[in-house]
């Protein structure tokens, strides 16, 4: 019957990876099996070692829920020794008669267990009568213990998913998530450099101009804040239509669409993000004029071509990125005064027909033996009311 009941257990508790599911379920097995009137679920915190209450039940008041209040001494001892411990009557018990918390709540029958995996404690499992004595025996520790053992691997296992969830939400402030999926999706333990890969993509840059104007005239906490405002509004933007920040340098914003994952519109959504990210920038000015303080002017350049994306630097460093002149090219657009939205001979041809450009003066960039045909989105994206 019990083998049963710890088959169906073990069957439950391995259907879900959220540690609250898996303390839940392991605490109402525990609670109905055990014939408990009250139960916790104490676990080591894996940084400072102190002990805290993840799962309660018998407490119908929340506050009262969230702390322990059966036997600290055997909790402790538990977690101590990883050897369970049961009282047929506490207040008996020579072993904690004399417990300030045994004594105030006329604790009776007491069982508790240790959970434990890999060789480790990782806390314990604890179930009280306050009203009734001899409520458990030998073979309902056992039980219990085979209870946690179970409930253990699956906390353990709802631990590691939840940190690992952690990291890679972590990551993914530091790298696009579209780069975190590619690089782990395609990384193992013997992989450390990934082959670069072909791309035909549209670029994007976004350059403040007059920047040193704002570096000169803010404090560094200002000038900090300031970016990190103006920057979380484009980010969302760029997100928005499917682009992959590449880097961040300075005030500017290197943006690749098509790349790790191809885009077959990568120059439509790359100009679809420019237009957003203008409406953006006007209504953060007017935002800032409010405040009293000057607007900015952001040029943004686009230029579309193949770029080899991949892992570059050692070991001990490395940077997914992308190489190729488009880069050059987006970047020496955006830094074209007055600043506009400016786009290659190349992204033009990649747009779909209907979209308004005016040819402007063309330029020699870097890398070019002649120059090249250069275009201006016609009008200006109108600022919202």
């Amino acid at each position: 019957m019990r083998d049963r009941l710890l088959y169906e257990l073990a069957r439950d508790l391995s259907s879900s990876l959220e540690l609250d599911v898996v303390l839940r379920k392991t605490m109402d097995r525990v609670i109905a099996l055990m014939r408990a009137v009250r139960g916790f679920i104490v676990l080591v915190d894996p940084v400072t070692g102190t002990l805290s209450v993840q799962m309660s039940s018998g407490e119908s008041d929340p506050e009262q829920a969230r702390h322990f209040l059966g036997s600290r001494t055997v909790i402790e001892q538990v977690v101590a020794t990883g050897g369970a411990i049961v009282s047929t009557d506490a207040s008996l018990d020579d072993r904690f008669k004399g417990q300030q918390s045994v004594i105030v709540q006329n604790l009776r029958s007491i069982l508790a267990v240790p959970l434990v995996t890999k060789g480790k404690v990782i806390g314990a499992v604890y179930v009280d009568n306050p009203s009734r004595a001899a409520m458990f025996e030998e073979k309902d520790m056992s039980f219990l213990q085979a209870i946690a053992d179970l409930a253990a691997i699956a906390i353990d296992n709802a631990r590691q998913y939840q940190h690992s969830e952690f990291l890679r939400a972590l990551f993914e402030r530091y790298v696009n998530k579209q780069v975190t999926d590619y690089v782990l999706a395609r990384s193992d333990r013997d992989t450390i450099f990934l082959p670069g890969e072909r791309r035909l993509v549209t670029i994007l840059n976004s350059d403040i101009a007059d920047f040193s104007r704002l570096f000169e005239s803010m404090r560094a906490e200002e000038l900090v804040a300031f970016l990190n405002d103006y920057l979380k509004r484009m980010i969302e933007v760029v997100l928005a239509h499917g682009g992959n920040i590449d880097k961040f340098q300075g005030d500017g914003m290197l943006v690749v669409f098509g790349a790790p994952n191809p885009m077959s519109d990568h120059a439509e959504q790359a100009l679809n993000a420019a237009q957003a990210m203008v409406k953006e920038i006007d209504r953060f000015n007017r935002e800032l004029a409010a405040a009293g303080r000057p607007g900015i002017s952001v040029g943004i350049g686009l230029d579309t071509g193949e770029v080899v994306a991949g892992h570059v630097g050692s070991e001990r460093r490395l940077e997914f990125t992308l190489i190729g002149m488009p880069v050059n090219n987006a970047t020496r657009l955006s830094k074209v005064r007055p600043p506009k939205i400016l786009m290659s001979e190349a992204t033009r041809n990649h747009l779909p027909s209907g979209v308004v450009l005016t040819m402007g003066i063309p330029l020699l960039l870097k890398g070019a033996k002649q120059p090249l045909a250069i275009y201006e989105l016609e009008a200006s994206v109108p600022a919202e009311s």
